[in-house]
């Protein structure tokens, strides 16, 4: 059986030389106890697409972006029924056998926090992190930008609807998820983005007879609604096709509520402030499937069409406090609506010639759009509260954005010996066009209607081979060439082209049987979004936490070099886990967000731009000890941190600081406990983001301070085997509801405060449950 992805790829093996990053498993799966909360397993298995090595094949032939994991799903156990052990003791084989560093969150692990935020499941893994308290859908490695992480879908790049190079990982269910991988360092066969990590949402697979899942879900959000969910998947396997089809609606809701005060002179002279409670809600459609059919023993072609739809309706407004801070002075009332829409189809043809040698060619076509509406009423008020003003409807504004992406290719890889080569080419195009309307009469705003098409050639080579027979080492050059172009509303068009070779390479040594020694060396690029390749101004709340967008078409990507040392030791049959890794980036051109108050608007605006030359280091450690050793054969202990130090030489001002809006540690640590009579696994797990400062020298001459709090977050979960296929997950999160406040300070040059400013953001906590029935 073959699967594949547009995303990376790999061939029969020699047993000696294991090669990233597929695996096809047909070996009969383990009986489900009774008493478990899986579905029957099929015999025969055909995993999802990943990014992690395969170990010696079973099969003539792997296919792309698979994984040696059979499939797994909510209610993944083992003989004693402990799913989420039997979940880790999985992902710790798979991180095993790669030949990079990854770490991954499988089967049961992400279904035992009933999360409808992804999000909120992977900040338990070491170094995640997010933009604020309440923003789970953007994920933040290392703690350096999001910019920096890639996130893939089954192996390739999703359109997401918007102008971000990365999707909102809330869109996809998370009871569609079987793993998630994040790779440290990328191999030659991966785009050269992500040089904090690589984020890998591969999504089920059940290739077998048949067998599928029903999953609903409910739960509340005081003061802001109820979310809840209905997802179903069906797969199976009809003579030589096999087919995967799943589909579902979900409501997300989202508080991002915050309050602003300002000071002037010393930072003690009121200077008016900002309440602005706001709601979210949103409505999300999607629709995965895969088909898969063997033509002959050497070719099969694989479809996989796809379509995600989600609705916000964002309910918000500013109250605005006068001068001295004491009545609110103006309301503004916005209405909200942005429909993010993106459908494609993802196809492949896999071809053995025999004699270790394969090939794979690949077409893929995905469109997007993100249609937004804002309706405003403004009213201004005297101090008594009393209407001075209003209420007064502003002009209705209408921003629809079109996103598009073709890519092609093809790659070939073979056996030499005791080497493994593996080739490739291939081309991809993203087309971006914007065009804002605002007015009671519409009228077309300048500012905001562009074009922007951006082509990436790419080429590949690379060679894997064990060294010492217990070893592998593999090595690899990318080339991309670039070409962007964008059109202005006067039709003035500006073309920008790039050429960059990015080496890689990734060495793994198993000094032991649980012993495994790792080296990663990579070049990687950030490009920027394509929507900071034009001067647009786009509106948010104009605060500091919610600032006013406005890109820099003077901007270029940024070039990475990366290095990551590390060990991994299991013990308990890989149940347990000791692990430590070293890393470092080095940084040319970074580009940072700039946040400036406009003094002709009174608003915060952030600007991108190249601040200069800089460097990251930081450690991540990791631990996963059950308590078998003193009896307790059902307790499980984890834990990690990420300690970060960065270092920026600002190109303009000539300052060295840290980057911006990192911190400095990020710790987590929980346990799992087991009841066997209950066929009940109760968890809790506790997340502290550090609190930090930072000290920015801005081109006008001002110093800007912020200091950032901590951030703890709780959250406690049952997972609960009811039957044989029906699992009862039970979720109590956030329940710290921390806040997040920022403090900023300007000084001039003299060191005089002249303006302090600070805000603060809630966060709610989240009660929600989750029924999966499979069958």
């Amino acid at each position: 059986m073959v699967a594949a992805n547009a995303g990376s790829f790999a061939w029969a093996q020699d047993a000696e030389v294991p090669l990233p990053p597929v695996e096809v498993t047909t070996s009969p799966q383990p009986k489900t106890p009774k008493k478990s909360a899986a579905k029957k397993k099929p015999k025969t298995q055909v995993s999802a697409p990943s990014t992690v090595a395969a170990p010696p094949p079973v099969a003539p032939i792997t296919a792309s972006g698979a994984s040696p994991l059979p499939p797994s799903d909510a209610g993944s156990v083992t003989a004693s029924g402990n799913a989420v052990n039997a979940a880790a003791e999985n992902a710790a084989t798979a991180r095993a056998q790669a030949p990079n560093g990854v770490m991954i969150m499988e089967g049961a692990q992400l279904q035992q926090y009933s999360h409808l935020s992804i999000g909120d499941v992977m900040r338990r893994l070491p170094g995640v992190t997010f933009p604020g308290v309440n923003r789970s859908r953007d994920i933040k490695l290392r703690g350096i930008d999001k910019a920096y992480t890639q996130v893939l879908l089954d192996g390739r790049p999703l359109l997401d609807g918007d102008t971000s190079r990365n999707m909102e990982v809330d869109r996809i269910p998370a009871s569609f998820i079987e793993r998630i991988e994040i790779t440290r360092t990328p191999l030659a066969n991966m785009e050269s983005q992500g040089a904090a990590g690589t984020v890998n949402i591969i999504t089920r697979r059940s290739f077998g007879p048949s067998g599928g899942q029903l999953t609903l879900g409910a739960g509340r959000m005081p003061n802001n609604g109820s979310p809840g969910e209905i997802n179903a998947w069906q797969g199976g396997e009809v003579g030589a096709a096999r087919y995967f089809i799943a589909g579902g609606y979900q409501r997300r809701l989202v508080q991002e509520s915050s309050s602003q005060l300002s000071y002037s002179t010393n930072g003690t002279t009121p200077d008016r402030g900002q309440f602005s409670p706001q709601h979210r809600k949103f409505d999300e459609y999607t629709f995965l499937s895969r088909f898969e059919w063997d033509i002959n023993p050497a070719n099969t072609i694989i479809v996989a069409p796809s379509y995600m739809k989600t609705t916000e309706q964002r309910e918000q407004n500013a109250y605005r406090l006068d001068k001295n801070q004491k009545y609110v002075d103006r309301d503004t009332k916005e209405s909200r609506e942005r429909i993010r829409e993106a459908y494609g189809v993802a196809t492949e043809w896999l071809h053995d010639f025999g004699n270790a040698t394969n090939a794979r060619t690949y077409f893929e076509y995905q469109r997007g759009r993100e249609d937004t509406s804002r309706h405003t009423v403004r009213t201004e008020f005297n101090s008594n509260g009393t209407i001075k003003n209003g209420p007064t409807v502003q002009p209705p504004r209408f921003v629809p954005i079109d996103v598009e992406r073709i890519a092609a290719g093809s790659a070939i890889k073979s056996r030499i010996g005791q080497h493994t080569v593996e080739a490739g080419v291939g081309w991809a195009q993203r087309m971006h066009d914007e065009n804002a309307i605002i007015g009671f009469v519409s009228a077309p705003v300048p500012e905001r209607t562009y074009q922007v098409t951006e082509d990436i050639y790419h080429a590949y080579i690379s060679d894997s081979v064990s060294l010492f027979g217990n070893d592998l080492l593999t090595v690899g050059l990318r080339m991309e060439h670039s070409i962007t172009e964008t059109i202005n509303d006067q039709r003035l068009q500006n073309d920008v082209s790039a050429t960059d070779f990015n080496p890689s390479l990734s060495y793994r040594l198993s000094a032991a049987e649980n012993l495994d020694f790792r080296l990663g060396i990579a070049r990687t690029l950030r490009r920027p979004d394509l929507s900071d390749l034009t001067p647009t101004i786009v509106q948010e709340s104009g605060t500091f936490v919610s600032p006013d967008k406005r890109g820099n078409p003077d901007t270029t990507p940024e070039k990475i070099w990366g290095l990551d040392v590390g060990t991994d030791y299991y013990f308990f049959g890989r149940n347990g886990l000791l692990a430590a890794n070293f890393f470092a980036r080095s940084f040319e051109d970074k580009i940072e967000n700039a946040i400036e108050l406009d003094a002709t608007t009174n608003r915060w605006i952030q600007t991108p731009r190249n601040a200069g030359d800089g460097h990251l280091y930081g450690a991540e450690l990791e631990a996963r000890l059950p308590m078998a050793f003193i009896g307790l054969t059902d307790l499980t202990l984890w834990g990690n941190a990420t300690a970060m130090k960065s270092e920026l030489t600002d190109s303009v001002t000539g300052q060295t600081r840290r980057f911006a809006n990192q911190p400095g540690l990020l710790t987590n640590i929980g346990v799992d406990y087991y009841v066997p009579m209950w066929a009940t696994t109760f968890g809790l797990g506790y997340n502290r983001t550090y609190a930090y400062d930072q000290d920015i020298l801005q081109t006008n001459g001002n110093y800007q301070h912020t200091s950032f709090s901590a951030l703890d977050r709780l959250d406690a979960s049952a997972r609960i085997s009811l039957e044989e296929n029906v699992v009862l997950s039970v979720t109590a999160s956030n329940l710290l509801r921390a806040d997040d406040i920022r403090t900023v300070t300007t000084r001039n040059g003299a060191g005089a405060i002249t303006a302090l400013t600070t805000s603060r953001e809630p966060s709610p906590s989240v009660f929600y449950s989750r029924l999966s029935l499979g069958w």
